[in-house]
């Protein structure tokens, strides 16, 4: 592949056998087309690409920075497409629940991903000289420096305090530097709203003057209850932002957080394709096609993804909308290593989660999903510990439980058992929201 001074500007199809050609210096996808018993160099076409089953998932990559530890003295993987003193950044996930994976980026992936990154911005209405508080942790996975350098590329002004400082800091640190932008994860985004008048003498979140909220890094500001907390909050135009690497983007247009993510990168990635989760057969990508996404890079050098499953659950929107760009839309589900299965009902988080924020402000919308273990299967009742407001008597409390059982009941064929907790209860977390938690059978 050809770094950016000569970036490739044919039609797709020829950037996808290029791409294909590219990985092939990988062991791991020479391997993979073996496995399949599929010829890489047949693969011609985007309706071609689709009929390729899944060749990577991150457990497979993590194995394969296990084998190039022992057997090439670094921890890319065997995955890696390009030499290692091609590599000028890394980003990692955070290892929480085992080892972190390592993301290489050439001179030519720092490139893609800060032209991607800039276009989500301009999309937002953010604006070179704009002051920008980033609270995303400055470690986490895409969200993390890459943003900042490509805020300092636009021209924007960073100020790059980072979730690692505390809420305390960053409420401080906003009343100070007034930022026209607030990025951070929507649940971090509530946390400072509850924060703010203690930390600022009396004043809200809104007093800050911040005027747009970028959020990303887990799923929150696409449901409807949690970006009406967030605007009123803040006091902001909220946007919900998935993607930053591999050639990937999609952002909530403006005033239209209900219709999804615009599609952003698809000159640069084949993010949208769909497969059954369970059989693994192509989905065909009519409006509203719902299924678990594969996605492929065009134009990256370092450890591309080629038919790379992460096991999200996509919605794919192909009709345009009026006001809106001719563009793809998605709405994330959930992941599918998340499904909860109840009584032969399939559920997934998110839905539970944006049922409860609507009955915001009694609650405050944290909440937790207790299991006895590992999803799928759910032994019944379903489980919830939700936080409510303070200043609930017991009658307003039982009150709350019982409609929410009954709305859940309802909605989601799902009557749960609900644990009420008074605020603050629940931790937060700058990083990812876990609404998961395992906590065995009840006794």
């Amino acid at each position: 592949m050809t770094g950016t001074t000569t970036r490739m500007v044919g039609d797709l199809e020829g950037r996808l056998t290029r791409q294909i050609a590219h990985c092939l210096r990988s062991p791991l996808y020479r391997d993979r087309f073996e496995e399949v018993g599929v010829d890489p160099t047949a693969i011609t076409s985007l309706e071609g690409l689709r009929e390729v089953p899944i060749l990577v998932t991150p457990d497979l990559h993590r194995r394969s920075q296990e084998e190039s530890r022992r057997t090439e003295g670094h921890p890319f993987g065997t995955i890696l497409c390009a030499r290692p003193d091609e590599v000028v950044s890394v980003q990692s996930t955070s290892g929480t629940t085992g080892e972190p994976t390592f993301y290489p980026f050439t001179r030519n992936d720092v490139e893609v991903t800060d032209t991607l990154w800039i276009r989500a911005f301009r999309l937002m209405g953010i604006r070179p000289g704009d002051v920008v508080l980033h609270a995303f942790g400055l470690s986490m996975y895409l969200a993390g420096l890459p943003v900042v350098r490509a805020l300092e590329r636009m021209g924007a002004t960073p100020v790059a305090v980072g979730a690692e400082a505390g809420a305390a800091k960053l409420l401080r640190m906003a009343r100070i530097v007034r930022p026209r932008v607030l990025c951070c994860t929507p649940s971090y985004a509530e946390h400072l709203i509850e924060r703010a008048p203690e930390v600022l003498d009396g004043l809200t979140a809104r007093d800050l003057g911040v005027e747009v909220l970028f959020c990303a890094g887990e799923p929150g500001a696409g449901l409807p209850a949690v970006r009406e907390r967030l605007e009123q909050g803040w006091g902001a135009r909220v946007h919900d932002v998935l993607g930053g690497a591999h050639g990937i983007m999609m952002v909530s247009p403006r005033d239209r957080g209900d219709v999804g993510m615009l599609v952003l990168g698809d000159d640069y990635s084949v993010s949208t394709d769909l497969v059954d989760p369970d059989t693994g057969e192509p989905i065909e990508l009519v409006d509203g096609a719902i299924g678990e996404r594969v996605k492929t890079s065009l134009e990256w050098e370092g450890s591309p993804p080629l038919r790379y499953s992460v096991g999200d659950l996509y919605q794919v929107f192909t009709e345009p909308l009026e006001g809106l760009p001719p563009l793809p839309r998605i709405k994330v589900i959930g992941r599918v290593d998340d499904l909860l299965i109840i009584k032969g009902v399939k559920l997934y988080p998110a839905a539970i989660d944006d049922l409860v924020h609507e009955f915001l402000p009694d609650v405050t919308g944290e909440l937790r999903i207790l299991l006895d273990g590992p999803p799928p299967k759910v032994s019944p009742p379903l489980r919830l510990r939700v936080e409510h407001r303070d200043g609930l008597d017991e009658p307003a409390r039982r009150a709350l439980a019982d409609r929410i059982a009954s709305t859940m009941h309802e909605r989601l064929t799902v009557r749960p058992s609900i644990e009420l907790v008074t605020a603050g209860t629940l931790p937060r977390t700058s990083h990812k929201k876990q609404l998961l938690e395992i906590v065995g059978p009840t006794t």
